[in-house]
């Protein structure tokens, strides 16, 4: 089978807002499946730059080498956004020290794991866990505005990874401070029906306490602005 030259196989970066099994859409943009992928900045981008240049050349000719800086990539730099909120560089985040690639498409992609055995229940691809993943690179002319987009072909979970943006939380931690002692329950000796157990099964119950959940980075975001050059 011939390599298409416009794809490029991603390989173990970290996936983010994953919506792979259901499409969804950010403002008015039509619905569509996609997902994001910080990849580490020691990651050798030669491969993956010369299928964004070929989906460039494909869509206006060799001419278009020449003026690479008109169109917008769709490759950014991840420190950009790894910011606090006083606009100070945060090593913390996420982002930092990773280039970060957004794929979409209108078809669901395949998702398999390690093993190349399909994925169905989305919760074993979150936000956080380690992939692998094809992304197709396209070029475009839409309203005035010129450059390469990137679609989302398949996904192979690789393995798990902290969960970013979300999970499960240990609420006896973060209610530390507002946690109330449980009340103090005392059997009355007797019958039933006087002065009897005031519950049949010897002790009261209590809703269990089940933590608070969130899913891991999830759904769309909105595409980016700034672009590392070509």
């Amino acid at each position: 089978m011939t390599q298409d030259p416009t794809s490029y196989l991603v390989q173990r970066c970290t996936i983010i807002y994953p919506s792979l099994f259901e499409p969804s859409s950010y403002g008015n943009e039509e619905p569509k499946y996609s997902a994001s992928f910080l990849i580490p900045k020691s990651t050798n981008m030669d491969g993956i730059r010369e299928a964004v240049k070929t989906a460039a050349t494909q869509k206006w000719g060799q001419q278009i080498l020449s003026r690479m800086g008109d169109l917008t990539f769709p490759i950014h730099d991840g420190n950009k956004k790894a910011v606090d909120e006083n606009g100070n560089e945060d090593k913390q985040n996420f982002y930092y020290d990773h280039y970060f690639v957004r794929g979409k498409s209108k078809w669901q992609p395949d998702v398999v794991n390690a093993y190349g055995d399909a994925i169905t229940d989305p919760k074993e691809v979150y936000g956080g866990c380690i992939v692998s993943v094809v992304l197709r690179f396209y070029g475009y002319d839409y309203m005035g505005k010129k450059g390469v987009g990137c679609g989302l072909t398949a996904v192979c979970k690789q393995e798990d990874g902290e969960p970013l943006g979300g999970g499960r939380v240990n609420t006896s931690e973060v209610f530390q401070s507002v946690l109330q002692e449980k009340p103090q329950v005392e059997r009355v000796m007797g019958g039933y029906g006087e002065m009897g157990d005031k519950f049949p099964n010897d002790e009261p119950t209590y809703p269990e306490d089940h933590g608070t959940e969130e899913p891991p980075i999830h759904g769309p975001i909105p595409d980016q602005d700034e672009d590392i050059p070509f």
